[in-house]
């Protein structure tokens, strides 16, 4: 994580210094600040526009001072549960570390916890699942690099687990570590005959056949989706193409990962611009490379010929993921898409 600290004080200023120097230790970039006119090096920003800089640049910011401090210097930047930086305030002895913003998808809870830990502190979290142990879905979506669908129902899971309800979740990881047993959640897996005819109340999986329309959906970003196409292909087509194999094969729209071609479309503005749009990656690959690719698929003699690889889309979305081929070559206005899934993983800690 990229995290800022902020202190006032010569005894906030030291507080600051070790939390800076244990979070690097960790791993985390960090930069601390100071702000006072006792500071020779103090900066010339005032707090908010301190806190406005480095809130859509930083993952975490680090009050070390009174909570009040904080709280009216990230308000006028607060956006979304799911976009804001993780806030936490540390008196200035160091005595307490309180996540204030962005608990559970920032991180700010388990920072607090780590502060607390090596400070030492008494880090004080306030999250309802938390203080009652119970399972909490955003923060398990976030440690398994899963997207929420809908933090709506995310926060309706919440409530429902918080009333002491016990609910169904369905699993379609290929592997599941650390599966523990919680009082308030039954886990089904890919291997368990009586999740057949069931209707979760929470599916992790890619595959929206298996949810209903009140079902919390954490969904994992391991579909590529292998294209071939004309030089000069818009990215409109490109986009009904992917679009329509997704909805076709019934594959959720978050689960697309990266788009995958031959190293002759490296420079295909079609599907970069697409990617670009959709915040995902553009692997392309040799043919020397896609002939390595592990599988039966379809063949075209024309398109070897002028690629000198029978098939671009269903080798190049195998080799670009590691995985299989989930979805075999569809054709939509002169673009061929195919679809692969790599094997993924959750863990219940």
């Amino acid at each position: 994580m990229k995290i800022a600290v902020i202190s006032f004080t010569a005894a906030g200023r030291r507080v600051a210094e070790r939390v800076a120097y244990l979070l690097c230790r960790e791993g985390h970039i960090v930069k601390a600040d100071v702000k006072g006119t006792v500071f020779s090096d103090s900066i010339s920003a005032s707090v908010s526009e301190w806190a406005g800089r480095n809130f859509g640049s930083q993952d975490a910011l680090v009050f070390v001072g009174a909570a009040g401090i904080a709280v009216r210097a990230v308000a006028p930047y607060i956006r979304s549960k799911t976009e804001d930086a993780a806030v936490l305030v540390i008196d200035e002895r160091g005595d307490y570390c309180i996540p204030v913003l962005s608990g559970h998808i920032g991180g700010a809870n388990e920072l607090a916890l780590l502060i607390g830990r090596e400070l030492p502190a008494v880090p004080v979290v306030t999250t309802a699942t938390d203080i009652q142990r119970k399972w909490a879905a955003d923060v398990f979506a976030v440690k398994n690099k899963l997207v929420i669908q809908n933090m709506e129902r995310a926060k309706q899971v919440s409530a429902r687990l918080l009333a002491g309800e016990c609910l169904l979740l369905l699993c379609d990881a290929d592997e599941i570590f650390c599966k523990k047993e919680y009082s308030s959640l039954e886990i089904r897996d890919k291997g368990d005959a009586a999740r057949r005819e069931s209707v979760p109340d929470i599916y992790v999986g890619y595959d929206r056949k298996k949810a209903s329309g009140k079902t919390l959906c954490l969904i994992p970003r391991v579909i590529t989706a292998g294209i071939g196409c004309k030089k000069g292909t818009e990215e409109r087509k490109i986009r009904l193409a992917v679009e329509e194999t997704l909805k076709q094969a019934g594959i959720f729209r978050e689960a697309l990962k990266q788009t995958a071609s031959i190293d002759l479309k490296k420079e295909e503005q079609g599907i970069i611009e697409y990617c670009k749009g959709e915040g995902i990656s553009f692997v392309t690959c040799s043919a020397e490379a896609l002939l390595t690719a592990e599988g039966t698929f379809s063949s075209s003699e024309f398109v070897k010929q002028v690629t000198g690889v029978d098939n671009v889309c269903e080798r190049s979305a195998v080799l670009a993921c590691g995985g299989g081929l989930l979805v075999r070559k569809q054709v939509y206005e002169g673009v061929t898409v195919a679809l692969a899934a790599e094997k993924w993983s959750v863990c219940f800690e």
